[in-house]
């Protein structure tokens, strides 16, 4: 059944600046049409000066949102009540409608648990190294953290100072071992020889930049498995080289794709079937993107 706008359609906002790389659009929309829901997803281009307009809007006029960079912070102040999760982060990347109220969570982690559980992860005994200390890093450690699903946890960033200070934050959370390093030290080496799932939360080997790499090549070894929060390219040089010492690899698109419909699932109600997208289609979205 194919959907349309209508007297009756129900609006889901995307708010960021810029939007316009966004493939979110074409996934949500793509799903209500499958499933014959009267809502239309629509990306917003939002100055920082803005997002309080904006969110207003969202609040009297929408089904929701989805909240991207640069605003995952700010959004959550407008929030009449946010997750224990998004408490610790500070960060919301979805809005929805409960009762009158504005509600905020982030669904990184549950797209990231799934995207990894689809290639027959298993979570809990994990000695966890995160790259990078910004916010996709403070989200995945906060929720490894609060849902036990790892032995231990260090942030490894070119920063020390950084990576510090977002341990002396995710201390505070639980009774797993966190500690940091500085990226590329010789201290670091004993975090990567113990290491078993690595996780890149940096854009370095990013389109275009896709001859960099957050980690020297030396730093791997085959019992790591890797993944890189990157998917434009699918395969990052992180990736090419993890992949080449024997390492098993996932890039972020699934991650993505999952963290995605877990907001939809607030603002619909509905749970989508994963045989809805194929993953090759949307990758084709993703390089069709880059010559665009």
């Amino acid at each position: 059944m194919e959907s349309s706008i209508a007297g009756n359609t129900k609006s889901v906002c995307l708010l960021g600046f810029p939007v316009a790389h966004s493939i979110s659009p074409q996934i949500h929309n793509h799903a209500f049409r499958k499933l014959g829901l009267p809502y239309a997803y629509i990306p917003l281009s939002v100055e920082p000066r803005s997002l309080a307009d904006a969110i207003y809007t969202v609040r009297s006029s929408t089904a929701g949102a989805n909240v991207t960079i640069p605003h995952k912070e700010a959004a959550l102040h407008y929030c009449d009540e946010i997750s224990p999760l998004s408490s610790v982060t500070g960060t919301v990347n979805t809005l929805y409608l409960k009762d009158g109220r504005l509600c905020g969570t982030t669904t990184d982690p549950v797209g990231f648990y799934r995207a990894l559980e689809k290639f027959g992860h298993v979570w809990g005994n994990d000695n966890v190294v995160i790259l990078g200390s910004g916010g996709t890093a403070r989200t995945l450690g906060a929720a490894l953290l609060l849902d036990k699903k790892c032995s231990s946890l260090v942030i490894a960033a070119r920063s020390k100072e950084k990576s510090a200070a977002l341990v002396s934050e995710l201390k505070n959370i639980g009774d797993i071992p966190v500690d940091y390093c500085e990226l590329g030290s010789l201290e670091s080496t004993k975090f990567f020889n113990d290491c078993t799932l690595l996780v890149n939360c940096t854009s370095v080997g990013m389109y275009p930049q896709i001859d960099e790499t957050p980690l020297n090549e030396n730093f791997l070894h085959s019992g790591m498995t890797v993944f890189d929060v990157i998917y434009n390219p699918c395969i990052t040089r992180l990736l090419k080289e993890a992949a080449l010492v024997g390492c098993k690899t996932q890039n972020g698109l699934l991650m993505l794709l999952y963290q995605g419909l877990e907001s939809f699932k607030y603002w619909t109600g509905v749970n989508v079937p994963d045989d809805l997208f194929s993953i090759a289609d949307l990758q084709a979205l993703v390089d069709g993107r880059k010559s665009s």
